[in-house]
Parts: C-alpha cells; structure tokens; sequence
C-alpha cells in the first residue's frame, strides 16, 4: 500500500533557502556593515579586556540623534589673501657713459633671455648731463620711451613683451638740437624682472562627521576684485572672476569628502570621524581679496538614536570615584543620563553644565557596585541623551587613589 506524503510548495522551500542565505551572510560580515544593511545605525561597544584598577574607555560613537537636520558650523574667520610681486634685478652694470655727436648716435646694449610669463622694467640713474642730448629705450630696434634727461634722475620704463629667447634692450643718445655733440652719464643701469608669487591663503579645519555622511559647505564674502579660486584638499570646488561683497556658498562634492574620508585612516567601525578639510584660498596675478566671515557649514542630516552601554571595572573602595566623560562635540544641547548597573543608579550631567572637554562627576561607592569580586567592582553604564553628543572617552578613578 503506498503512503501519501504532504508536498512542500516549491515557493516556500525557495523563500526558506533565500532567508537562510541572508542570515549567513549577515552573520559573515563585519557588524557595522550589517547595521547599515539592516538601518540600524548603532554601535554599542562590545566587552573590552578590562584592567584592574582605573578604568578608561575611548568612545568612537555618538550619544543620542536628531530627528531632522542639524546644522554645525566651523569658523574660518576673516583674512586677506594676496598674490605679491616678487622683484628680481636680472642685469645691472654701473658708470655707464654714452655719447651722440653730428656723426651720429651711440647706443648701450643689453642682451638678455626674456619670457613672455614675467614683466620686465629697465631702470637707470643719470649721473651728469652734457649738452641736451635725447635718451631713448627700444627693444629688438623698436623704440618704446624717449626722454631729455637730467642729472640725479631717476628713469624706470615697462619693457614692452618681446619675444621668447633673446632680446636685444638699447639705451641710446641721439643728438638734439645745433651741437657737435652731446652725453649723459648713467651711475646705475638695472632691469628688473617683476614676477609674481603665488600666495594662496590655506586653512586647515577638522570636522567631526557622522561616517562622511551629510552636507558640507564653505561660506565665505570676498571682498576684493579679480579671479579667485577656492579649494578643498587641492581640489577646485569654486572660482569667481569679479569681485562682489556677497556671501557665497559653496558646496564641497562628494569626491573631496571620499577623499578626506580615505585619508582619515580611521577604520570602518569608527561613527564618528574627525576628517581634515585644507580649504585655500589662491587669488590671480596683481589681485587681492579679503576673506570675510569665512566658515565650513556641516548638516547632518537624520540621525537614529544611540545609546551605546560600556563595561567597567575599578579598584573597590569605600571612598568616592571620580567620573570623567570628555565631550569633543555638543552637536545638539541635552541632559546627558548615565544608567548603572548592577547598582540600578541612574546620574545626570544637566545641559546646562555640559561643555566641550571634561565633565566631571564625584560619585560615591555604592552607585559604581553594590558587591566587590576580587577586590574590584565590575558593571556596565548606558549612556544616553536627548540631544546630540560627540564624547571621546570616559574614565573611572578613584579618588584616593
């Protein structure tokens, strides 16, 4: 007689084998990955080797969240940014004397290699005159200034662009008026070549960020005229070719953030993560700006709350301990609440109180532990708020000890 089996459907036994397959996988890779597949953005600590004696423990997470955008700026400040000129004597000769007679004109020349990148001036100083004679300057046998000279005079001239390579500078004295002949002595020949220096104006800002996650902005008002590029990390994210007195903001795209992120060497458990933004400020040529009222703007965008629990262990005492909870950033102001166990107590840092650096709790023995094992009392803290926080570490001590 054959027995009749119940089939399994074989939607269900597919639906089955794609859930056990999930559930391997999750299992399989690291736990921050598997909270942000599961959105779940939480990071409690796991147990760490606990010492005797003090207890000190670095946060690398967050305390609380927001339930909608929260804005955090970095001041900059105000500063000028400038491209100086950078003046350097490419040739000089000195007791230089010239003379022009009805046979005709004598001339001083200099050869030189210029570059069409730089401005040039030629710059002389006459020491005597005899006669009225005629002082002219040409370039490659174009005259560009003519002048009568006179003695303890000081002449400087643009040189006018010449072409790449050698060029040939003549100072010349011509016969002016009814003489047989004339001169002029110069004390000083120079030519000076004025190039400029590029002055970009940088500002390091370290940010703490929510894992990279969230808008990033720079706001600043350039006072001043002419182009001007802004960067981040030596990338270009703004230029401007006029000069206004408006405030601009700027976004910073997400290949500068991916950037900072990577740089950060920080690994992929980290929440929160102090990047480096090198924002510059690099004017043009013969151009200034004031930089005003500059800040790197930071919004963080939905953030779900977090309240990680740490395990402690310190020297039993019956005196009192002193507890230290280093805050790098209040994000969002609120009462922090830390919750004890195994002694069930609960203590409050009021927002009011709490700031950026060290908070400092005095508590006494039977809050830490209500039973002493090895001569150490062992528990967890829960720490939450009901605002934003950015702690650093926490640290439990005796104070006798």
């Amino acid at each position: 007689m054959a027995v009749e089996r119940e089939r399994i459907p074989a939607v269900v036994v597919l639906m089955l084998i794609l859930i056990g397959s999930i559930v391997i996988y999750l299992l399989l890779v690291p736990p921050p990955v598997a909270y942000k597949l599961l959105g779940i953005n939480n990071t409690s600590v796991t147990t760490p080797s606990i010492p005797a004696g003090e207890y000190y423990q670095n946060l690398n997470t967050y305390i609380g969240g927001n339930s909608q955008p929260v804005n955090t700026s970095y001041v900059l400040g105000t500063f000028g940014v400038n491209y100086p000129i950078v003046n350097s004597t490419i040739f000089n000769a000195s007791q230089v004397s010239i003379g022009s007679s009805i046979f005709g004109s004598s001339s001083y020349d200099i050869s030189l290699n210029l570059s069409q990148s730089a401005a040039y001036f030629i710059e002389v100083t006459v020491q005597s005159v005899s006669g009225t004679p005629k002082l002219s300057f040409s370039l490659n046998g174009n005259s560009f200034f003519s002048t009568l000279p006179a003695g303890n005079e000081t002449i400087t001239e643009k040189i006018p662009a010449g072409k790449t390579g050698k060029n040939i500078i003549a100072i010349t004295d011509s016969l002016n008026g009814f003489a047989l002949s004339q001169s002029f002595k110069l004390a000083k020949i120079e030519v000076i070549k004025e190039q400029g220096k590029n002055n970009a104006n940088t500002v390091p800002v370290k940010v703490l960020t929510f894992s990279g996650v969230g808008d990033y902005s720079i706001v600043y008002t350039p006072i001043g005229y002419g182009d001007l590029n802004v960067s981040v990390n030596n990338e270009v994210i703004s230029s401007i070719s006029v000069g206004n007195d408006s405030q601009i903001a700027v976004n910073i795209p997400s290949m500068a953030i991916s950037k900072a992120v990577r740089s950060s060497n920080l690994s992929s458990s980290s929440v929160v993560l102090p990047l480096l933004f090198n924002v510059g400020f690099q004017p043009a040529r013969n151009v200034s700006y004031e930089i005003a009222d500059a800040y790197l703007n930071y919004t963080i965008p939905y953030i779900a709350a977090n309240s990680p629990t740490v395990y402690y262990s310190v020297n039993a005492t019956k005196g009192n301990y002193m507890l230290t909870l280093y805050v790098s950033s209040v994000v969002r102001k609120g009462n922090i609440y830390l919750y004890f166990t195994p002694s069930g107590a609960n203590l409050t840092i009021a927002e009011n109180t709490l700031s950026d650096g060290e908070n400092v709790l005095l508590i006494p023995s039977n809050l830490i532990g209500v039973t002493a094992t090895n001569g150490n009392y062992s528990g967890t803290i829960k720490l939450s708020t009901n605002g934003l926080v950015i702690p650093s570490y926490i640290s439990i001590k005796s104070v006798n000890g």
